[in-house]
């Protein structure tokens, strides 16, 4: 019987043009013919593997995976499955080979993501128990050794004073090392919860600045402040860039022998930038792309002295991206080193928005209800004809006031701008929003009219709450966003 096959020039067109491998091979596992994929595929002429062995095992009515050596020697990975056909009046196979290199490969590379991920959660883990664990025995061990040096549990020796205060300064390294891998533990875990509040990151850094001034002054160094009058405030987690100003002013002072220790804050149209710079031993060029990977050290000297975790930096890059901002490090060897990290700089709406989402996420996190309300003066345009600056900025912190005054708890937040007071009561039931707002309307209304000015302001309002008006932030935001648009 002719080979139906070649009878169809469809088919055969179908059959040649097709992007999977198709080879016929007869009964004895001789090839046949072969179309142009599975020669690319084979990585073989047609002509050379015609009339040859296929080479592998006919797979029968199953679905296998076959290796065939592909170009420059990479391993292409594939699925073979059979079909009885006809071929020229005989019986054969025609074999499909459907090329899923690339599909291994992306399970694969899930595969091993996945296992790095398991590991990466088992050492987390274990370092954190582990830190846990060593806490408590290295404090009673410090607090011993400081009786014994204070002569609490009887004389010392200057000789033994001078071992005890070795003691003591090993103790604090190594509580050190185990608050960082502590850190590091969480922030890998996504266990660090970020506590933000306005504040004014000046006032932060020179509070920092104040704690070193002891150190600064021992070594000689000259300290240089380069700060923006007034204030320049941002929305951050108060411990944690404290934490970043400690480890990098610390690690200037450390590696800088004579010469000054800068530190720079600058206000941007849509950021703050800060700065740390010193004038010590500098990074090297090819060192550079490593400073902010855990345990690095470059030119580290051996001997006395005080030694670094290599810890410090990895955790202020992890803190300052935490807060979607940027860090960055400059620096020549011999010649010194500056580090700039860049914080976002929300304008009054921005902030609001901030605040009423971290409040909604705080309240879904922890299943408890979250009570919101916005005062606005409603007539805004009207009180600036009226009345300048400086005495519609008496009114609001008058007002604001009021509205502060309602604060029980430390989680509840009261925020202003020049028009708009943000009141937001966590854990707050719902079905006091209303008595609440009613009670504060009030108390801001009789304010105005024993001022006189009930006339000229107008006071509105806007509240929602979780989870009466809704389960997220973008929800909650457009039922109130009238009152700060």
């Amino acid at each position: 019987m002719p080979a139906k096959v070649f009878k169809n020039p469809h088919l055969l067109s179908f059959i040649e043009k097709n992007h999977d491998g198709i080879i016929v091979v007869n009964k004895q596992g001789v090839v046949l013919f072969v179309n142009l994929a599975a020669s690319r595929l084979l990585n073989c002429g047609r002509k050379e593997f015609c009339g040859k062995p296929f080479g592998f095992p006919l797979p029968g009515d199953k679905v296998v995976e076959i290796n065939l050596p592909g170009k420059s020697k990479e391993i292409v990975i594939a699925q073979m499955q059979q079909m009885s056909i006809e071929w020229q009046g005989l019986r054969a196979y025609a074999l499909f080979i459907h090329d899923i290199s690339e599909l291994k490969k992306t399970e694969m590379l899930r595969a091993a993501i996945d296992e790095r991920r398991r590991i990466d959660g088992i050492k987390n883990e274990f370092i954190s128990n582990v830190s846990h664990e060593l806490r408590t025995p290295l404090t009673s061990v410090r607090e011993g050794i400081s009786q014994i040096l204070e002569g609490f549990l009887g004389k010392t020796s200057v000789k033994q004073k001078e071992f005890l205060k070795i003691c003591l300064e090993d103790i604090d390294r190594l509580s050190r090392i185990i608050d960082g891998l502590l850190d590091i533990s969480r922030i890998e875990s996504g266990k660090i919860i970020l506590k933000k509040e306005t504040l004014d990151v000046v006032e932060l850094a020179r509070g920092v600045i104040s704690s070193f001034s002891f150190k600064i002054k021992a070594k000689g160094l000259k300290l240089i402040e380069d700060f923006p009058r007034g204030k320049s405030e941002i929305y951050v987690d108060r411990d944690r860039i404290i934490e970043v100003f400690t480890n990098l002013l610390g690690n200037a002072i450390k590696f800088t022998e004579k010469g000054s220790i800068s530190v720079r804050i600058k206000n941007k149209a849509k950021q703050i930038e800060c700065s740390v710079a010193d004038t010590g031993r500098g990074i090297a060029k090819k060192d550079l792309p490593r400073a902010f990977i855990r345990f690095q050290q470059f030119g580290r000297v051996f001997g006395p002295g005080e030694k670094g975790t290599g810890l410090g930096l990895s955790i202020a890059k992890s803190i300052i991206e935490l807060h979607k901002g940027h860090i960055r490090v400059e620096s020549k060897l011999n010649k010194g080193t500056k580090f700039t990290f860049t914080l976002f700089r929300y304008t009054s709406r921005e902030l609001f928005k901030q605040y009423i989402t971290d409040s909604v996420r705080e309240a879904v996190r922890n299943d408890e209800p979250l009570s919101i309300f916005i005062f606005y003066i409603e007539n805004f345009a009207a009180v600036k004809k009226e009345f300048d600056t400086k005495k519609i900025a008496v009114v609001m912190d008058k007002l604001y006031e009021i509205v502060g005054g309602h604060l029980r708890r430390q989680a509840d937040l009261a925020v202003k701008d020049d028009q708009t007071i943000l009141l937001v009561l966590p854990v707050t039931k719902n079905e006091y929003i209303d008595s609440i707002q009613v009670r504060l309307s009030q108390a801001l209304s009789e304010y105005l009219a024993k001022e006189g000015l009930d006339k000229i302001i107008k006071i509105g309002y806007k509240t929602a709450g979780f989870p009466r008006d809704g389960s997220s932030a973008e929800v909650l935001f457009d039922k109130i966003k009238s009152g700060i648009s």
